[in-house]
């Protein structure tokens, strides 16, 4: 099996892990991709979160709504037409339980990895995705 297909296939499976854990931490997987990018304490916009995991803005539309209603995510401020999202404090706290299990596979798996390998094989995935993108973006 070629590079490319392995590369693929193991891309697949851990976007469904990822899924798995988020099911384990009670949070739906699109909920999770906002946690995720709100946890890091800064604020973003909805934009930050589509264009980062490649998300409809619909969906992510959606599932800010619902956060905001819950009281778990609110407008740090508005940057031009943008609005700036923030995790409120019970957000953040949400968030720590519900990526606690990604947080830790994800801390095992890299840890694993850079025993083996460098910490040079996370550049080349960054830069593998990079010329997939400009790829796609210029038409071949």
């Amino acid at each position: 099996m070629g590079y490319i297909r392995r590369l693929a296939q193991s891309i697949s499976r851990m976007d469904g892990k990822y899924y798995d854990y988020a099911k384990t931490g009670m949070a739906a997987e699109n909920e999770v991709y906002v946690l995720y990018t709100l946890s890091d304490g800064e604020a973003h916009t909805q934009k930050d979160i589509c264009d980062e995991w490649h998300i409809p803005k619909t969906t992510i539309n959606t599932v800010v709504n619902k956060m905001r209603a819950d009281g778990m995510v609110e407008i740090a401020k508005v940057d031009g037409r943008e609005k700036m999202l923030k995790l409120t404090k019970s957000g953040a706290d949400y968030a720590e339980r519900a990526l606690k299990v990604i947080h830790s596979a994800e801390k095992y798996a890299i840890e694993r990895t850079f025993e083996r390998y460098s910490p040079e094989f996370v550049d080349a995935l960054e830069a593998f995705a990079a010329y997939f993108m400009e790829y796609e973006e210029n038409d071949g």
